[in-house]
């Protein structure tokens, strides 16, 4: 009786197992990524530069000319007047020239250093390691 219970169960088992049907899940949508906010001023850093003989400072994207009564302070200790000297918290003093640029931690970037960097970004973009090929004459 045992016996026929169990195999009746086991069958019944079978049945309700392969009775399901077997059906495919909705394909998936292709994801799409979420839209980037697009900054009006992408690019600019914040900090002092000399444009045009002004002294212009940039903060969080605007761009303000530094007036004549005002004095830009940095954490560092080291004050921008609207002249374009540079006062460093060690007493030194330094003058803007055109393109320069000074971050808001209190680093100078003058223009020539700008085109150096330049000239070097470019010359490894063509391929070169910075290395100079010299040619060399065999007489032979």
């Amino acid at each position: 009786m045992k016996i026929l219970f169990s195999l009746l169960t086991l069958g019944a088992l079978a049945l309700t197992l392969s009775a399901q049907a077997q059906t495919r899940p909705a394909p998936r949508k292709a994801a799409t990524p979420a839209p980037r906010p697009v900054m009006k001023n992408a690019g600019v850093k914040d900090g002092v530069t000399m444009q045009q003989g002004k002294v212009m400072v940039t903060e969080h994207g605007h761009t303000v000319e530094l007036t004549a009564p005002n004095i830009k302070d940095f954490p560092n200790g080291t004050k921008v007047q609207a002249d374009g000297v540079v006062v460093m918290a060690d007493g030194n003093t330094s003058q803007l020239q055109e393109g320069d640029y000074m971050s808001l931690s209190g680093r100078i970037t003058t223009a020539r250093m700008k085109a150096e960097q330049d000239s070097l970004m470019q010359a490894v973009k063509a391929g070169q390691s910075g290395k100079a090929k010299v040619k060399s004459k065999r007489k032979g």
